[in-house]
């Protein structure tokens, strides 16, 4: 699972209704704060908007609980709260943010790791060309030296034997 190392946040979250509400709560504030921490998490399972505490394991309550310092009944509350204003679902025991990829534009993240990848692979695939061409003319090179070294010791054997160059 590819990490994904920012979050999108809309600058209008304030202006957001169903946010509104939230904060309009007594502990509104710790709504907004869960709220965050949960898109984080969304963010680090980088699975559609799952909430996972690793590949393909659903993060439970408890350990929810325990990342957000929040009594269980309190986060149940929250969670609750999230759920009836549609904000988060619960899909086979693991709870997902609702509308994930089109907020967070996973189709647009897909596409540039696509191209991430195809230009990496071409970078390799030139440097590996490069590194041969490289081997070849150093070789080349190499073979060069010898065959000027190897005349020179020729001359050099000619005209100890007394023959002119």
């Amino acid at each position: 699972m590819v990490q994904v190392q920012w979050l999108k946040v809309y600058t209008d979250i304030f202006d957001n209704e169903k946010m509104k509400k939230l904060l309009r709560n007594r502990d509104g504030d710790t709504y907004f704060r869960v709220w965050i921490q949960l898109l984080t998490l969304a963010a680090k399972s980088n699975e559609h908007g799952a909430i996972l505490l690793g590949e393909n394991i659903p993060m439970k309550k408890e350990d929810l609980a325990k990342v957000m310092h929040k009594t269980l009944n309190k986060l149940e509350k929250i969670l609750q709260d999230f759920y009836e204003l549609d904000m988060i679902f619960v899909d086979e025991d693991t709870i997902c943010i609702k509308n994930w990829d089109m907020y967070q534009s996973a189709d647009k993240l897909e596409k540039m790791q696509e191209s991430n990848r195809k230009r990496q692979r071409i970078f390799r695939e030139r440097h590996k060309n490069s590194n041969v061409t490289q081997m070849l003319s150093n070789t080349e090179d190499k073979n060069r030296e010898e065959k000027i070294n190897s005349r020179i010791d020729i001359k050099e054997q000619e005209n100890e034997s007394g023959f002119k160059d």
